[in-house]
């Protein structure tokens, strides 16, 4: 009885403690939710790695990789005709980074974290090759960043500039944690539809789907370091293909974050076209040239005609070496900006180009982040090179076949393309410059590859601008550091140029 009463004050005592305590916090608000779920926090991510991927950091690189000229009609000053100089400033991709470190790879440290303490292993690896993913592309792009200090929040908000061959070999060891996560038998949740890529109604399909992307970022990522160690690119690549790894096996697998068709949610790409950057980002005239010498149908799906009216339709591409900037070349057509509406008559000029509003476009196209024809031309390029498993031309005939499927082109069309540049001839070296050539093509739209399959390769053969016209007298290979990180972390210091190389670009 004396312990029945002792409990019963205790209970009681604990009661008034904690409706006292509720009492007195006036300043706790119901209504303001202190931490998200997980279930909420990973579409929140993939969102804004695909707005990375169609953003400053793809219209920079791309530029510099001759996909995209900034010469236009603009009185004043152009950014991507400062861009297409490689004039690029620690301010111009002061919002990129920012967004890529305090937004993207802050929230998927808490995403890794939360889901790891609340027993939801399937998110948590997710979140891991995600990071994997975001960190490849910020080691491609500068060299040496924060990695192991990085995104501590409160704990540190200095990080230290940690190597980037170093990261690299983190980046592997991230990929085989998030697989082993995906792969766990038990997970409070998982993520099969709350995310905005590769969501499905079944958490195995989904798990599938990152399953073999991860391994296929693997491949890349071995892949980058063909110039500086081609032995230890041998030896990865064909390990990891002869593990039964399962990889990308269609474009239904491709990694992308899909946009839709209504205010808000276009691609980025698409609404900066509309807005900020208006007549200043057309296609360049190296890849519109390319795409010419092989009457490449592609072509139909890339570029809008110019002249407008021509039959059959041909194409021009821009560069700032034009005479005189004007409207009058091809644009970007529904592979980057998605659903096209019919052409106005009124607004199409009399020489053929187009005036503002001539076509406009639903912004549902996705932001390519990587793609399975990438796949097919990382393993011809193994095969070629490093004696891995499989046929080059078979691999080379099938990452031609991905892209035309991906641009919605015939198998007619198809066909008739690889009779005439689909077959692989001559020395290594210039199967090689077939490869990564057609590799360039089919990467039209995805975020910095085909700047590292430059740097690394040689590939495709671009006339880089010089001086006075341009700033350096080749293309630049790594970007300067954000102008809020030099001002804000003592531990970061500034490139001398642009010049400086990424640990693997020793072409």
């Amino acid at each position: 009885m004396k312990a029945l009463t002792v409990g019963a004050i205790l209970a009681v005592g604990l009661n008034l403690f904690t409706s006292c305590s509720q009492f007195l916090d006036v300043n706790e608000d119901p209504n303001n939710i202190k931490k998200a779920q997980i279930s909420q926090m990973l579409p929140s991510i993939t969102v804004n790695v695909g707005y990375m991927g169609a953003s400053d950091l793809f219209r920079v690189s791309s530029v510099f990789i001759q996909q995209f000229s900034g010469h236009g009609p603009v009185a004043g000053f152009s950014a991507n005709k400062e861009y297409e100089r490689y004039n690029v400033n620690d301010s111009d991709i002061n919002n990129q980074w920012v967004s890529i470190f305090a937004t993207v790879l802050s929230d998927l440290e808490l995403l890794i974290e939360q889901a790891t303490a609340e027993g939801s292993p399937h998110y948590a690896g997710v979140a891991k090759i995600l990071k994997a993913y975001v960190y490849q592309i910020v080691v491609d792009t500068w060299g040496d960043v924060p990695f192991y200090e990085a995104s501590k929040h409160t704990a540190n908000f200095y990080p230290a500039f940690d190597d980037d061959e170093a990261i690299y070999t983190e980046l592997i060891a991230l990929l085989n944690d998030g697989l082993a996560n995906i792969k766990a038998e038990q997970s409070a949740l998982s993520p099969n539809q709350y995310s905005t890529i590769y969501s499905s109604s079944s958490w195995e399909s989904s798990r599938n789907q990152w399953e073999r992307f991860a391994n296929t970022l693997k491949l890349r990522i071995y892949l980058h370091y063909s110039a500086k160690d081609p032995s230890f690119t041998a030896q990865q690549l064909n390990d990891l293909i002869n593990s039964g790894a399962p990889f990308m096996q269609s474009n239904l697998d491709n990694f992308e974050m899909p946009f839709l068709a209504e205010s808000q949610r276009q691609n980025p790409l698409y609404s900066a076209e509309n807005g900020q950057f208006k007549n200043q980002f057309f296609p360049h005239r190296y890849l519109v040239d390319l795409m010419n010498d092989r009457e490449d149908p592609r072509r139909s799906a890339y570029f809008i005609p110019f002249p407008y009216y021509s039959e059959p339709a041909t194409y021009k591409g821009s560069s700032m070496l034009e005479a005189n900037p004007s409207l009058a070349y091809s644009r970007s057509y529904r592979y980057l900006y998605g659903t096209p509406s019919a052409v106005d008559p009124a607004l199409v000029n009399a020489d053929g180009s187009l005036k503002d509003g001539a076509i406009t476009f639903g912004g549902d196209s996705p932001a390519r982040l990587m793609n399975f024809s990438e796949y097919n031309f990382i393993r011809a390029e193994a095969a070629l090179r490093y004696g891995v498993a499989g046929d080059a031309q078979y691999f080379f005939a099938e990452g031609i076949k991905a892209s035309f499927e991906q641009a919605g082109l015939s198998s007619q069309q198809l066909q008739t393309y690889l009779a005439q540049h689909g077959v692989l001839t001559g020395t290594q070296d210039q199967q090689l410059e077939q490869i990564i050539t057609e590799k360039y093509i089919a990467n039209f739209g995805v975020l910095v590859e085909p700047w590292t399959d430059y740097r690394r390769t040689g590939y495709p053969r671009l006339t880089p601008l010089s001086q006075p016209q341009a700033i350096y007298n080749e293309v630049p290979r790594s970007l300067y550091y954000a102008q809020s990180e030099i001002n804000n972390n003592p531990n970061a210091n500034q490139k001398s140029n642009m010049l400086e190389r990424v640990f693997w670009d020793v072409q």
